[in-house]
């Protein structure tokens, strides 16, 4: 159970940075995409290894974070990236 809810809180932190990460390019926020290129990579290797232990049901899982990261990152980055650039 803890690992399923791991996965899903895993994989909402990869998704929501995936998107932010093309936001970031979008706008040319440089700084903002190479710390986010780290951050994604942490993100990326914790989702290999738990779908890699849990197989093929982990699917369930990293639809739903994903579902939840990409939602959360639309709201965030027009909100709070954004809106703290606009003069730059």
């Amino acid at each position: 159970m803890f690992e399923s809810l791991s996965l899903v809180l895993a994989t909402a932190i990869l998704v929501s940075l995936r998107a932010i990460q093309q936001q970031n390019v979008l706008h040319k926020y440089y700084t903002h995409a190479a710390i986010t290129s780290f951050l994604m990579a942490f993100a990326e290797v914790t989702v290999i290894v738990t779908v890699v232990s849990q197989g093929f049901s982990s699917a369930i899982y990293v639809g739903a974070g994903g579902a939840i990261g990409v939602c959360f990152a639309m709201w965030f980055h027009p909100k709070y990236i954004q809106k703290n650039n606009k003069d730059k």
